[in-house]
Order: structure tokens, then sequence, then C-alpha cells
């Protein structure tokens, strides 16, 4: 009986070994390599995702470079406008104040043209009144509107 009894025990664990070779180790390779696949496929979103949010920044790098250049050359250009129109300005102001070529009407308009407040405006414009065609009231309206206007 004793051979038998290890007869028995033999076939059981050449079953077990068995078992365990074709059903148990195929089925958790099969897990690993499962596990391996689905890391690989996350390692390459992470990857594709990693690629557009460079590439997107690449591209709000350029634009933000772009509008910045943008926003220099127009600044640029309009205090280019600004100085030459002040040059222009202060020009115009000074053949009108001359007092060799003293006209009213033209020292008038150019005080209406100005940025000071309207008191200061009509002060000035009877200013010009009252100097009349007399060459030392021009004079002295001259200065009292290059102080007033800051020319």
């Amino acid at each position: 009986m004793n051979r038998n009894v290890l007869l028995a025990i033999i076939v059981v664990l050449i079953a077990a070994g068995a078992y365990y070779q074709f059903k148990v180790k195929p089925d958790r390779v099969a897990a690993v390599v499962a596990a391996q696949q689905q890391a690989d496929e996350a390692k390459a979103a992470a990857d594709k995702a990693a690629a557009d949010a460079a590439a997107a920044a690449s591209a709000a790098t350029t634009a933000a470079t772009t509008a910045a250049t943008d926003a220099t050359a127009a600044a640029t250009t309009a205090m280019t406008d600004t100085t030459a129109a002040a040059t222009t300005a202060m020009a115009d102001a000074a053949a009108v104040l001359d007092p060799a070529a003293w006209d009213a009407t033209k020292v008038k308009a150019m005080i209406d043209a100005s940025s000071a407040d309207q008191a200061t405006k009509d002060a000035l414009k009877a200013t010009v009144d009252a100097a009349g065609t007399d060459a030392a009231k021009i004079t002295a309206a001259i200065a009292e509107i290059k102080t007033k206007l800051a020319l």
C-alpha cells in the first residue's frame, strides 16, 4: 500500500506542476505583459502630451515675441510722429510769435489750438487784442504767450 500511496502522491505532484506550468504561469506572464503594454502606452501618451505642450509654448512665445515687436514698432512710429508734430508745432509757433511778422488772427488761432484751459486762452487772446500794433506791447504779449503756453 505504501507503493500505491507513493504513486498517488507523485501523480498529484505532477498534476499540480502541470497545472502551475500551463494555467497559473501563463496567466501571470500575460498579466505582466499587459501591465508593460499599459505602461508603454501611458509613457507614449505622456511623451505626446509633453511634445504638444512644448509646441504650444513655442507658439505662444512666438506670438508674444511678434506682439512685442509690433507694439515696439507702433510705439516707435507714434513717438516719431509725435516728435515730428511737436517740432512742426514749435516751428509754427516760432513763426507766428515773431514780432516782425505779427498777425493777431494767427496768434489767436494758435492760442485756440493749444492745450491750455479756456480761462488761460481767453486771457491770452485779450492780451493779443490789447497789444494792437504797439511793438512794445507785442513783445510783452509774445513773452506772456510763450510763458503760459510753455513754448
